[in-house]
């Protein structure tokens, strides 16, 4: 395969308890950008051709609001300002951390041109809806046991091709 292929991990953190507060997140972000040698490599969102990876989603109605509309077709221009965004714009359910595109009933961010890989909500294979790709397969229900098939996701950003492997 070429430079196309991308592997992806989903959660980096992961914190079961829906009782999460932001502060803790927000905390947990900072350490992860400290420890990293390039600042760039901790981001909401990160695009490799026309495929779009992030932890829950990019819904169209989260571009529109916070991205000028001048700046709206302009995908790396939008990536790069949601990139730049700190806790008080990304602590709300429609947010690339907290999107959940799956029951979702609104329009995703630019789906005739973009595939989007998202985490975050736990499914039990790697699945693919039309331009949506849903790969949280590594959550763990309480008592520790797998809710998915542990497997990495394997996608090939230009020919859109996925496949899990262990």
């Amino acid at each position: 395969m070429d430079e196309s292929l991308f592997v992806t991990l989903n959660g980096l953190y992961r914190h079961i308890d829906s009782g999460i507060a932001p502060w803790t997140v927000c905390e947990k972000l900072r350490i992860l950008r400290d420890s990293l040698p390039d600042d760039s490599q901790l981001a909401y969102l990160h695009r490799i051709d026309n495929v779009l990876f992030s932890h829950g989603g990019l819904a169209d109605a989260f571009v529109r609001r916070y991205v000028p509309d001048d700046k709206y077709n302009d995908i790396d221009t939008v990536v790069n300002t949601i990139n730049g965004f700190g806790c008080g714009e990304m602590w709300q359910d429609a947010s690339p951390i907290w999107c959940r595109p799956q029951y979702y009933e609104g329009k995703m961010y630019k789906p005739e041109i973009l595939l989007q890989v998202v985490g975050h909500t736990p499914v039990e294979g790697i699945t693919r809806e039309e331009t949506l790709i849903s790969c949280d397969v590594f959550s763990t229900y309480s008592t520790g046991e797998p809710i998915g098939t542990q497997e990495f996701p394997v996608i090939d950003t230009i020919t859109w091709e996925c496949y899990g492997v262990r």
